[in-house]
């Protein structure tokens, strides 16, 4: 055999060994960058298609046999190919590189004869097949890497260990499979489908709506879930049971069992808050003396927790008075927020496109809504804007100061508003879906209990703010000597029965009682009336006496001062919480689950409360002192403890002051 078809011969050889090479590497750096995942607990529990881990190590193993080609890359020459040969054979004193140059054109027969002398095979085959064979070693210890990592990181590794080490033919006790949980927490997706992971959490928070996945090591069967009172089934998932379920409106709790073992975890909704919206400019209402020319600007200030869809500026114009008026309504300015948790809406309404006349009304409010696309979408109007229009006969020789409508007319154009959108809605009733409808009646419900309880503030001459808060007495145990106006009177009492009637999407039901309504408060509006010359004086109010802590014949009230206000949510809880603590000792893990279920049960009611005693459940957890948690918890319910004078030993209120 010549030289030249030697180190061709030995050159494909290399060529074959080098891909072999490359690609057994690829997949022992694969594997190994896997294996140290799974080690690491950033595995996502053997899904091998998604997440960063697999790309990760995609990427690696590909630099790898890149590396490979690269040292390698002296096979694509054949005369590096003859140097190697050389390098592994010095007794050839490059014999091989000179026979086997194409420029060397001298007769080359002896220098083949000392190729063949010299048994070149016996040499390089050995160095030829080194290169394959640590690749494949490397492989093999990295596949049983990666076997071990995997059975470990599956939790698998427990329960083999446990079948191996248990003599045959008995039936050794399986562990507690609901240790280390892990929760899968998937937020709805108006609000970003963000997913969050709880690693053995005590408490699962997250917004209503938001897929719950709860899982643990081991297989499904004997594990049961009870949500509340109702019993979620256990599936497999990759080698694992888990439990799924939608995030409820209301706190509660679920409780997993495995044969003897219990677990239970707090589940704590976060509701989507409806959005807000403030009327920044104009800030208050007015009356015009003259019909009006321009533009007015509307801003508005909108805030939502989760985020804003859209938003409009809503204006209704009313002209005429008593039962003859007239009303239209109409809508400007829609916006689009893109999901912004903060913006403004500004909108300029002209003025003469209106075609505003003596007497009219002009009532403008901004109209917001989220992207709650579970249970809304939800929206929230701002306060509104009154303007009107005077009348040249409204004005006199008296000096009027300039004020805006008085409560009385408000109210009126509102109860107007009213009865026109429950009309607009009755006439939709058949194209709009039964939830849809009966939603936007309650809406209208609400409006109608507002303007009840302004009402309301107005006949028993409370403040504004006093009824907007819904400080509304019991009207009837009130002497009837107190009701001021026997027309704003007839007027509540049909707001109720309008109130009732559409909360429960009755409109038909509810239109009779609102007309009856508007009757009245026109008929009261339409009272005489005296102008006095500027502002009224301001009521003078005893507030210490109102607040029953003046003095009354030179002694302070001592027993009212002392008095404790009645708190029955308070008081339960601390009965709970006693109750909890009676077997703090005597039973552990059940002390801690009526913890979480007492968590659970506060949520809403304290807090600070539900806080101290999650903190306390995981110090208990972590093997810490729950003992400071539980006193914040105490203190949360009963108060901190009050110092008293020493140097008085007895004191209460029959003692006075001393």
């Amino acid at each position: 055999m010549t030289a030249s078809r030697r180190v061709a011969r030995t050159q494909s050889q290399l060529r074959i060994v080098v891909v072999i090479s490359t690609l057994f590497w690829g997949a022992a750096v694969l594997l190994a960058v896997l294996a140290a995942e799974l080690l690491l607990g950033n595995w996502t529990r053997g899904r091998l298609a998604e997440g960063w881990d697999w790309n990760v190590a995609l990427a690696t193993a590909v630099l790898a046999g890149c590396l490979v080609l690269w040292r390698a890359r002296f096979v694509l020459s054949r005369r590096r190919v003859a140097l190697w040969m050389e390098e592994h054979v010095p007794s050839l004193q490059y014999a091989l590189i000179t026979a086997s140059d194409p420029l060397v054109t001298v007769d080359t027969t002896i220098l083949d004869g000392a190729i063949d002398r010299s048994n070149i095979d016996i040499v390089l085959r050995p160095a030829v097949l080194t290169p394959v064979i640590y690749a494949g070693v490397a492989l093999s210890v990295m596949a049983g890497a990666f076997a071990a990592a995997h059975t470990l990181g599956s939790g698998r590794a427990t329960l083999i260990a446990h079948e191996t080490s248990s003599p045959v033919g008995t039936n050794a006790p399986m562990p507690n499979r609901l240790r280390a949980l892990t929760v899968r927490v998937t937020a709805p997706a108006y609000a970003g489908g963000n997913v969050q992971t709880l690693s053995d959490p005590s408490a699962v928070t997250a917004l209503v709506g938001s897929r719950i996945a709860v899982s643990g090591s081991g297989r499904n069967e004997g594990v049961i879930a009870k949500l509340d009172n109702r019993n979620v089934n256990a599936v497999m998932r990759d080698r694992d049971w888990q439990v799924a379920f939608v995030m409820p409106a209301a706190a509660t709790t679920i409780s997993l069992t495995d044969r003897s073992y219990d677990r239970v975890l707090a589940i704590i909704p976060i509701a989507d808050q409806p959005p807000t919206v403030v009327m920044t400019q104009p800030t208050r209402d007015t009356v015009w003396r003259n019909v009006p020319s321009g533009t007015i600007t509307f801003i508005a200030r909108a805030t939502d927790d989760i985020g804003l869809a859209d938003g409009h500026l809503e204006y209704t114009v009313t002209t005429g008075s008593g039962e003859i008026f007239k009303s239209r309504t109409g809508a400007i300015g829609r916006t689009r927020f893109n999901g912004a948790k903060a913006a403004d809406l500004s909108v300029s309404l002209a003025l003469p496109q209106l075609a505003l006349t003596e007497g009219a009304i002009l009532s403008v409010r901004a109209v917001v809504s989220d992207n709650n696309t579970l249970a809304g979408p939800s929206a929230s109007t701002s306060d509104t804007r009154t303007f009107r229009v005077a009348r040249a006969d409204e004005y006199d020789s008296l000096a009027v100061e300039a004020a805006p409508p008085p409560p009385m007319e408000r109210s009126l154009l509102t109860e107007r508003m009213l009865i026109i959108s429950a009309e607009s809605l009755s006439t939709k009733r058949a194209m709009v879906a039964a939830r849809e409808y009966v939603g936007s009646s309650g809406r209208l419900g609400a409006d109608q209990a507002d303007l009840r309880k302004k009402v309301y503030g107005i006949l028993y001459e409370q403040d504004e703010a006093g009824a907007q808060n819904g400080i509304e007495g019991d009207d009837q145990e009130l002497d009837p000597q107190l009701v001021l106006n026997r027309d704003l009177k007839e007027a509540y009492d049909a707001m109720w029965d309008a109130e009732r009637s559409l909360n429960v999407g009755e409109i038909p039901v509810a239109l009779p009682f609102m007309s009856r309504a508007a009757r009245a408060l026109d008929r009261a509006r339409l009272a005489d009336r005296l102008y006095l010359r500027g502002r009224p004086p301001r009521l003078v109010v005893n507030v210490e006496k109102v607040r029953l802590s003046g003095k009354e014949k030179g002694n302070s009230n001592v027993v009212v001062a002392q008095r404790a206000r009645a708190d029955t949510a308070s008081a339960r809880l601390d009965r709970s919480l006693q109750s909890a603590l009676a077997i703090a000792r005597s039973n552990p893990a059940h002390f801690v689950n009526s913890l979480i279920r007492l968590r659970a049960e506060a949520a809403l009611v304290n807090t600070i409360f539900a806080t101290a005693l999650g903190d306390a459940v995981d110090a208990f957890r972590a093997g810490a002192d729950m003992t400071p948690a539980l006193v914040r918890a105490n203190r949360a319910l009963l108060g901190a403890p009050r110092a008293g004078n020493a140097a008085i030993p007895w004191s209460g209120p029959w003692g006075g002051i001393r």
